[in-house]
């Protein structure tokens, strides 16, 4: 199955506005910070996120470029929307803020690449 994550700066952006997050990442979907039961056995999720890992990366153009989809070019966090799967693996867009991720490099090439989008509210 073809992985279909997207991307937009901004907040609210429109799903056919939305392009193809390059080269696309793996992920385990839409998690939370903090998951509690009240008493009456209602689940309760806070602070929704998810993160975004890209194994290798395969130059420094490409790293920029990747960044960039996110507004991370010259920011270290920026508004978006993304389009990815949340806990259930349904694809759903999402209003967030991306980090900056901390890269590795090992053997010459941009490794082991985690962008976090964090405060996630569905659309």
């Amino acid at each position: 199955m073809a992985s279909n994550y997207k991307v937009a700066t901004g907040a609210g952006v429109a799903l056919v506005s939305l392009a193809a997050m390059t080269p696309q990442p793996k992920s385990e979907g839409v998690r939370y910070a903090r998951r509690t039961h009240s008493a009456d056995s209602a689940l309760h999720q806070e602070g929704a996120y998810i993160e975004l890992v890209w194994s290798m990366i395969e130059d420094q153009s490409a790293y920029a470029t990747l960044l960039t989809q996110f507004g991370l070019g010259s920011a270290t966090y920026a508004t978006v929307t993304v389009y990815v799967p949340n806990e259930r693996y349904i694809y759903t867009r999402y209003n967030g803020v991306a980090l900056l991720p901390e890269a590795s490099q090992r053997d010459y090439f941009i490794r082991d690449v985690v962008i976090v989008v964090r405060d996630l509210s569905a659309l």
